[in-house]
């Protein structure tokens, strides 16, 4: 599940995403992905995988948020609990900041990749993080 990858990779960069209503009644889609980042951490690459997986997004945050709320509130764990135990909760919560999903995704789609791959009629075979030297 690409989602619970992205939310891990965007969460590691302090970013919190929310479910809010949309700011009029009656707009369409009734519910919006909001995003909130420290400066600069909100790159154009992490912005276009956003839009791209924005409605699996939402149902994926939205059901964290639904289990974290009632972990909270019915069963009286802290909130900071309650989303940590919400995350094994939700189908793929388990998915770690280096899912080969979400690496793959954005490689796939990053135009600098897009252009080598098309060039050299060429296919990803494996996508992998590595540490940082």
């Amino acid at each position: 599940m690409i989602a619970a990858a992205l939310h891990a990779e965007l969460a590691a960069r302090g970013m919190r995403l929310s479910v809010a209503p949309t700011p009029r009644e009656g707009e369409l889609p009734p519910l919006r992905l909001k995003v909130q980042a420290p400066d600069g951490a909100l790159t154009p690459a992490l912005e276009s995988a956003l839009r791209r997986h924005r409605d699996e997004l939402l149902e994926f945050v939205f059901s964290l948020e639904e289990r974290a709320a009632v972990l909270e509130f019915c069963c009286g764990h802290s909130r900071k609990d309650a989303d940590a135990l919400a995350r094994s909760c939700v189908p793929g919560g388990s998915a770690g900041r280096d899912g080969q999903l979400w690496l793959r995704d954005l490689a796939e789609h990053h135009p600098v990749v897009r252009q080598v791959l098309d060039l050299f009629k060429a296919e990803i075979v494996e996508v992998r993080r590595e540490a940082a030297a």
